[in-house]
């Protein structure tokens, strides 16, 4: 199971997934660029890389729920 400290809050609006907040570089809001493909994956457990539009930085997503992504690195 994955500790608090990987996961980070995460808006849907219609299709569109946006973070309020980039954990990297702190913009806001960040629109980010996962297909619908990859969403379903995620809430499977499948790993999906997520590159943040703002400063490229790389979020490996572990899995998903309907708040939160969960990330295989530390985001808080």
């Amino acid at each position: 199971m994955l500790d608090f400290h990987h996961s980070w809050p995460y808006e849907r609006v219609a299709n569109d997934f946006y973070f309020e907040e980039c954990p990297f570089c702190h913009q806001s809001p960040v629109l980010l660029s996962i297909k619908k493909e990859a969403v379903a994956g995620a809430f499977e457990g499948i790993k999906v890389d997520l590159i943040m539009p703002c400063c490229h930085e790389k979020i490996v997503i572990e899995t998903m729920d309907h708040d939160y992504i969960w990330a295989a690195q530390v985001l808080r």
